[in-house]
């Protein structure tokens, strides 16, 4: 079942971000590739399932771009550490709810 391997990919994603506690250039470049792992799991999964997937490929997805942008953008020490945490929250919580729409609704 599709939607299964995209749980696994998820879990992997998130396990890969839970083990980051601080702001630095490899931490951000591990957020960053876990958010492309993320857009191509949550597109998959909104192109086979859109009523169920829509939120988080529409909202999530915009939230976390905004959190990026403003790491990117921002060069103070402190505002970027702030942002970083907001963006690799912001990717969290999107991966735990996406987990959670398949584990609920699609895989009964």
């Amino acid at each position: 079942m599709a939607s299964s391997k995209e749980k696994i990919k998820l879990t992997r994603i998130l396990s890969s971000l839970s083990e980051i506690d601080s702001f630095n250039e490899a931490n951000l470049l591990i957020v960053n590739e876990g958010f492309i792992e993320y857009t191509k799991v949550i597109r998959v999964l909104f192109k086979n399932n859109p009523n169920v997937f829509a939120n988080l490929y529409n909202y999530d997805l915009a939230e976390i771009r905004s959190n990026k942008k403003n790491v990117t953008e921002d060069f103070a020490d402190e505002a970027q550490k702030v942002h970083f945490e907001a963006y690799k929250d912001a990717l969290h919580h999107a991966i735990e709810s996406a987990i959670e729409y398949i584990t609920d609704y699609i895989l009964l």
